[in-house]
This record gives structure tokens, sequence and C-alpha cells, in this order.
């Protein structure tokens, strides 16, 4: 198998080479060693370069990167559970994207001189402001606005 320095490496994925020497320490890269002064890594690390960045687009962490891919690529056992999990959040965050774009949307194409006179924006922030208010009930188990004694 052929290997790459770090400037082939960079080359081949846009990345500079800081940047995977910083991959490389946050244990989602891996070099196989030196030549010449200068790291080496293996063919495959341009697809683990690749994969690292698709995972970072999906909205994964670093951190949960390194969790479900190793320095070498080879996944996890628990890598469907997670990419489900991501899936789901990624899929609520559209959610409120397209929201936020249908409200923009309208914010643009509205005739009222002023948006305060817009009777529809006015049902737009309330609709969103019961949303917040159910969202934070909801983390909070229905205790929001309650006191304890």
């Amino acid at each position: 198998m052929s290997e790459l320095s770090i400037s082939e490496l960079q080359a081949r994925t846009g990345l500079p080479s800081s940047a995977l020497r910083f991959y490389e320490r946050k244990g989602l890269l891996g070099s196989t060693g030196r030549s010449g002064g200068k790291r080496m890594y293996a063919a495959r690390a341009v697809e683990q370069v690749a994969l690292i960045d698709l995972l970072k687009l999906g909205g994964f962490t670093l951190a949960e990167i390194a969790a479900l891919v190793g320095p070498t690529g080879r996944t996890a056992p628990d890598w469907r559970a997670k990419a489900l999990a991501k899936l789901g959040e990624l899929d609520e965050r559209a959610r409120q994207v397209e929201q936020a774009q249908k409200a923009l949307r309208h914010t643009l194409d509205c005739s009222q001189e002023h948006l305060d006179d817009c009777a529809v924006h006015h049902r737009i922030l309330r609709a969103h402001a019961d949303a917040l208010a159910t969202a934070a009930q909801s983390r909070s188990g229905g205790r929001e606005g309650q006191t304890t004694m």
C-alpha cells in the first residue's frame, strides 16, 4: 500500500497540514510514521479525511466523530445508533430552518409598510412563542413556572 506525505494528503483533501495534524492529535486520523522528517499517511487517509468532513457537515462534533470512528476509519460497534440519533437532530434542525425561512419569506412579501401592522407576522410570532414555551416545559418536565417551597 502506498503512503502519502502530509503535503500530498493536504493536496488530495484540500485541508491545510495544520488541520491534518490537529485531527491526528484528536485521534481522528493516524499517521503511519515519518519518512525524511515528514509525517506519512496510508493512502486510505484521503477517505478518512473525507469521512471526517462529511460527519462535520452532518453536525457531528469532533468528539462525537472520535467516538464514532477510530483513526484508521473503523467504525464503533454502535455507529448506527449514533448516526440515527444525529439524523433525528438534523431533521429537527431542518424543520426549524424551514420555519425560519417561511417567516422570513412572509416578512419580505408582506404588503404592510411596518411589520408591526401585519396580523400574519403577529400570528407567526405568537405561534413561535408558544412553541418555545412548550419546548421549555418538556425539557423541564412541565415544572416551568412552578415554585418549590
